[in-house]
């Protein structure tokens, strides 16, 4: 009876084993899926975070790029005037003066004076934005001498060449010198009717030419609100 009780006991911690050691390699299994599982879970997100320092990166040096090429692509708009009046008028560039704060009405609607500059005792130079344009506005440097426009330069503009462009070539332009200021009697902002009876404008280039009359407007306005021949 002791014997078969043994026996049993054997049998058991024999059958135990097997058991475990059978076990064994289902539980290791276990684990490493649950491991599989984990890294799958670990690794994607360990992926978003390296894509979102490398676009940080990638932004931080574009805007460092930009910057740098701001930087040495920028032009200052009114050393650029001051030499070309300086040019036109055989003075130094350091010699031109902005006067602007000497003038009260700097703007007529949108279209607007951004610097009066004194160029010589009887020549100042006005840098405006004129509205109206087909590209919305155009940047021209108005010469007055002795109260008479003297000289247009278009300083900037996106006009199309082939249409509005042909308003904007100096020829064109000159038609307005010798205009006494102390005579434009406009003053709001050009409508059609304007600027098709304006000696500047051209068929098919109505918007273009706005934008010029605009200009003279602003000038004369702003001219005007010194005290005219003072100015």
């Amino acid at each position: 009876m002791a014997e078969d009780q043994v026996s049993l006991t054997l049998n058991e911690d024999v059958q135990s084993a097997e058991e475990k050691e059978n076990l064994a390699p289902q539980v290791e299994n276990e684990q490493s899926e649950r491991n599989v599982k984990k890294n799958r879970k670990v690794k994607p997100l360990n992926d978003i975070v390296k894509c979102a320092l490398v676009l940080v990166l990638i932004a931080a040096v574009a805007g460092v790029l930009l910057g740098v090429i701001n930087w040495v692509t920028y032009v200052d708009p009114e050393q650029t005037i001051k030499s070309q009046v300086g040019n036109k008028y055989g003075v130094a560039a350091d010699t031109v003066q902005n006067v602007t704060s000497e003038y009260s009405v700097l703007s007529v609607g949108k279209s607007k004076v951004n610097a009066v500059y004194k160029v010589t005792d009887n020549v100042s130079a006005f840098y405006v934005t004129a509205s109206g344009a087909y590209d919305g506005t155009i940047g021209f440097v108005v010469c007055v001498k002795d109260g008479k426009v003297d000289n247009i330069i278009v300083y900037e503009s996106g006009e199309t060449a082939s249409i509005g462009g042909n308003v904007l070539k100096q020829a064109n332009l000159d038609k307005y010198n010798g205009l006494e200021l102390s005579a434009v009697e406009l003053e709001q902002e050009a409508g059609s009717k304007d600027a098709k009876g304006s000696p500047v404008y051209i068929s098919g280039a109505t918007k273009t030419t706005k934008a010029v009359v605009n200009a003279i407007v602003v000038t004369a306005a702003a001219y005007k609100s010194k005290g005219g021949a003072n100015a």
